[in-house]
């Protein structure tokens, strides 16, 4: 089913959520109606009058393909966020998903100019307290025969490249009357594991070649925790004494994140499990891949063994 809101009725929309305090913010997406320019035009007219009518929340805006630059400029005066959906991971896969646009110029010209955006914004509102986000886009997943090895090896490449903070993953789910509507469904569980190989790339320093050996011959992974399937890929890493180990260390350990690791390292000596816990690390997930001044409470290659 497809539907089109006019700019007032979604100005009206947010603000009824919005004083509700069931939102804190609008993120706004459309598909194409027409041509680029004019649905981008379209979000740009709530935008502004959403700010005009004195709206203060959060306005996320996944502007089209194509976009024309000025219109991203008059975009970014108003939004917090914006960023253009990249789809997949190469004009070929695109020229099958959105067979009307060019991928280099229409998508990847639009990331760097959304990422130039960001810069001039952050410079101009320095020191004024006002929210600019980061550069972010969405893949679809499972439209093409694309593995999750060319969708990780491509976000990798976003964040150096586009300094993307954020991808977002949706299943495919194939629809009537599109280019795709005889595709099969993607299941929900990959876009999961593809959302933890991102936080993996983004919050823990990884990089995408670091992650060769847990996928199948295809490219893909499977349906497991990629940080306990990287884990598992190298036991002569593990155990880690949480007293000594270095933060790249901790990191690999499952069951100790970013926050984790650091109240670690700012709180050794340590001395029980029970401390651990108490600093966030979820211990059942860590015990096989740590020990605690050189004591340990499981065998790794038992554990390693019980899960083959």
């Amino acid at each position: 089913m497809r539907a089109t809101l006019d700019p007032e009725e979604i100005a009206k929309i947010t603000w009824s959520f919005y004083r509700r305090n069931a939102i804190e913010g609008l993120f706004l997406s459309s598909g194409i109606m027409g041509d680029a320019e004019q649905t981008s035009q379209k979000q740009l007219e709530v935008v502004e009058l959403l700010r005009g009518q004195g709206f203060k929340g959060y306005i996320n805006i996944r502007v089209m393909p194509g976009t024309p630059k000025y219109l991203l400029e008059q975009i970014a005066e108003h939004a917090n966020k914006f960023g253009v959906n990249a789809e997949t991971t190469n004009s070929v896969n695109y020229s099958e998903i959105c067979p009307n646009f060019d991928y280099k110029n229409d998508v990847l010209q639009r990331l760097k100019w959304t990422k130039d955006l960001i810069h001039k914004k952050r410079r101009e509102y320095a020191g004024m307290g006002r929210l600019v986000g980061a550069n972010d886009t969405q893949f679809v997943v499972g439209a093409v025969s694309e593995p999750d090895r060319d969708i990780v090896k491509t976000v990798d490449k976003f964040m150096d490249k586009y300094e993307l903070r954020r991808p977002y993953f949706m299943s495919f789910d194939p629809v009537p009357d599109t280019p795709l509507e005889d595709g099969v469904a993607s299941p929900k569980w990959r876009e999961q594991r593809l959302y933890q190989m991102s936080f993996l790339l983004k919050d823990y320093g990884l990089r995408a070649n670091d992650f060769d050996e847990i996928y199948n011959e295809e490219g893909f992974l499977g349906n497991a925790d990629p940080k306990v399937m990287l884990a598992q890929s190298q036991p002569d890493r593990f155990p880690v004494d949480v007293n000594s180990a270095d933060m790249p260390d901790l990191l690999m350990v499952p069951g100790i994140g970013p926050i984790s690791a650091n109240r670690i390292i700012r709180s050794r000596p340590i001395d029980s499990e029970q401390e651990l816990a108490r600093m966030g690390v979820v211990v059942t997930h860590a015990r096989p891949y740590i020990s605690i001044n050189g004591s340990r409470q499981s065998n790794l290659a038992s554990f390693l063994g019980a899960c083959s």
